[in-house]
């Protein structure tokens, strides 16, 4: 059989192959597969569990390509959006380049927010403007610091293959929420 201890090869069985990692034991379903251009066929294994003395430890874990998951942050954006937009945007009569203002905004605080997916941002020297005065007369238009809110970057939303999903929310993101009258459902989309 092979030079491994009886209670490992004990779960040697047609079809599978066992690997030793470190002083651990592992249990894979091999199969094969033709491919064209290749001279033989090339082996598949996919993994079972864990071997140990008691038995296979199967594994429940699902693995998912990460090739197709993209995260943003979400929280902070999207309280400033919801808070701060309107109010900043009512000030400035041309609404695109209000638009560019508080996108550099976002941008200031989060460069992965969800809100600049695809955007082609104008710098503030394109846009004419003070960043640092617009962050202030921002912060006067929602009645907080921004700061304060910067823990809120830890709520994300999560792309996985087209699908989205929002991350969940800490106390401490319930607690700023709460306090700045966002409803926990609100940010749910």
């Amino acid at each position: 059989m092979s030079n491994y201890p009886d209670w490992v090869n004990a779960h040697k069985e047609k079809g599978t192959t066992i690997k030793k990692v470190g002083n651990s034991y592992y249990l894979y379903k091999s199969t094969s597969k033709r491919v064209p251009g290749k001279k033989h066929p090339q082996p598949i294994q996919k993994f079972i569990g864990k071997i140990t003395e008691q038995g296979v430890e199967r594994s429940e874990t699902k693995k998912i390509a990460l090739g197709n998951v993209r995260v943003y942050e979400y929280g902070l954006s999207y309280v400033l959006k919801k808070l701060v937009f309107m109010k900043f945007s009512k000030d400035i009569k041309d609404k695109e380049k209000a638009n560019q203002i508080f996108l550099n905004i976002i941008n200031h605080f989060s460069k992965s927010s969800y809100l600049l997916r695809g955007v082609n941002l104008l710098s503030t020297k394109e846009l004419h403007i003070n960043l640092n005065l617009q962050i202030q007369k921002s912060e006067r238009l929602c009645g907080f610091k921004i700061d304060e809110l910067l823990p809120l970057k830890e709520l994300y939303l999560v792309v996985v293959d087209g699908h989205e999903m929002i991350s969940a929310e800490t106390e401490e993101i319930k607690n700023i929420m709460k306090r700045i009258g966002v409803a926990d459902y609100e940010i749910q989309r």
